[in-house]
């Protein structure tokens, strides 16, 4: 029996040690194909688990185009890009919430996030911020055209809650992100228009072992199960409760109802 238990024990702690060990990364500096061009965003949108904000009034946040940088100048450091983000504008903050052009995404932990990032122009002192909303992470600054480390500089910070949350990247004023990496936690950012804490909806969604039940049912209920990197692995649509066998890895489930729509994380095993 003790056998038994340890044998279905042990894939349960490797299972979450790997998803508790992932690192997620954002390389605006060589991926040429994920994010948006010269023109930038208008609206809010969502890419690969991160939400661009331009906010009111903002037309071309997140202008991506080239511009070289290589963090080798830093110790221990190889990383090198050909483009840049261009946060094109302050952040306008208030306390430590940003109002416009800002990027989020949330965890499900606490975890480190490093970006390599440079200032803007004009011969400012520039400062780029992390915060949940409610407490600053960490801040770092760079001034152009000082003579040091190329204008380029690396901004870490520890993020501590236990139940993790949203975390906002922002600045004040303009900078250019080249790499956004997060590491101890899961990356968990819903898809845009979901809030499984402020959503009515009455229609429940859970997993157990290996399986997914849906349940509570009272109308025609849609359901899309994301996988942590965004991408749609399943869709269906159902009036009444039900319950299928699903592989095992991490998700988020979107919940969508006359009442509203909601997204719950799911592990299945």
């Amino acid at each position: 029996m003790k056998k038994k238990l340890l044998l279905f024990i042990l894939p349960m702690l490797l299972f979450t040690a790997m998803l508790q060990s992932q690192t997620k990364v954002w390389d605006f500096g060589n991926d040429n194909t994920t994010w948006p061009g010269s023109a930038g965003v208008a609206v809010d949108t969502y890419v690969d688990q991160l939400v661009l904000v331009p906010g009111s009034g903002v037309t071309d946040f997140g202008k991506v185009n080239n511009s070289s940088a290589d963090f080798s100048i830093f110790s221990g450091e190889t990383y090198t890009a050909f483009q840049r983000f261009q946060m094109a504008g302050g952040s306008s903050p208030s306390g430590n919430l940003p109002t416009k052009r800002y990027l989020y995404f949330t965890v499900d932990g606490p975890c480190t996030v490093k970006i390599y990032f440079k200032t803007g122009s004009n011969g400012a002192t520039r400062t780029l911020f992390v915060s949940d909303g409610v407490d600053l992470i960490t801040d770092g600054s760079e001034t152009t055209n000082d003579g040091t480390n190329g204008d380029l500089a690396i901004l870490e910070g520890t993020y501590s809650s236990v139940s993790g949350g949203k975390l906002y990247v922002y600045n004040d004023p303009a900078c250019n992100l080249y790499k956004i990496e997060v590491s101890g936690a899961n990356v968990t950012t819903p898809t845009l228009g979901f809030d499984d804490k402020a959503s009515p909806v009455s229609t429940n969604i859970k997993s157990i072992g290996n399986r997914i039940y849906v349940s509570n049912v009272k109308t025609s209920t849609e359901v899309n199960i994301y996988s942590i990197t965004g991408a749609l692995v399943k869709a269906f649509k159902t009036n009444t409760d039900t319950d299928f066998s699903f592989k095992t890895g991490l998700w988020i489930a979107s919940v969508k109802t006359v009442e509203g729509q909601k997204a719950v994380k799911l592990v299945t095993q």
